[in-house]
């Protein structure tokens, strides 16, 4: 859009600066000026009333591009900042995610471990009870022998 007014303002300028320009007489030459001289004088004041009015309606193009400029560029900061703000949240949000799944782990792995010693523990008790059972009947075997063998020696 500025562009576009630039380009405009500069063809304006030129189509004015051609119709205002007196056109160019060689000093040799013997031109009869025409009686309407005052209209030719006229005619420039014209222009520039035409031109400063073309200016003064440049002039408040540039002032709504401006402000328009400045509105777009208002909400872009204030989507940018809203941005920012989310941007953090969602990271506050996420270390605070990491240090409960931190702490879940380790809660996990203690419980983990505390099922694995008790399992161990099940594990070692029953070898112990089956030990112990195999060992006392064994043991009440060889002294059943043992008995057998002094009675019936």
């Amino acid at each position: 859009m500025y562009s576009m007014n630039k380009i405009l303002f500069a063809l304006l300028f030129y189509v004015m600066a051609a119709f205002a320009a007196p056109a160019a007489v060689p000093a040799d030459s013997a031109v009869a000026v025409p009686a309407d001289s005052a209209a030719e004088i006229s005619a420039p004041q014209e222009t520039c009333s035409e031109f400063k009015s073309e200016l003064a309606h440049r002039d408040s193009l540039m002032a709504v591009a401006d402000s328009s400029c400045s509105v777009e560029k208002d909400s872009l900061r204030a989507a940018l900042t809203s941005e920012k703000a989310k941007g953090e949240n969602w990271e506050k949000s996420y270390e605070t995610m990491k240090k409960s799944n931190e702490t879940c782990a380790k809660a996990l792995s203690v419980s983990i471990g505390v099922s694995e010693n008790s399992k161990e523990k099940r594990d070692e008790e029953r070898r112990e009870a089956a030990m112990m059972s195999g060992s006392a009947f064994l043991g009440g075997l060889g002294l059943g022998m043992l008995l057998f063998w002094l009675i019936f020696d």
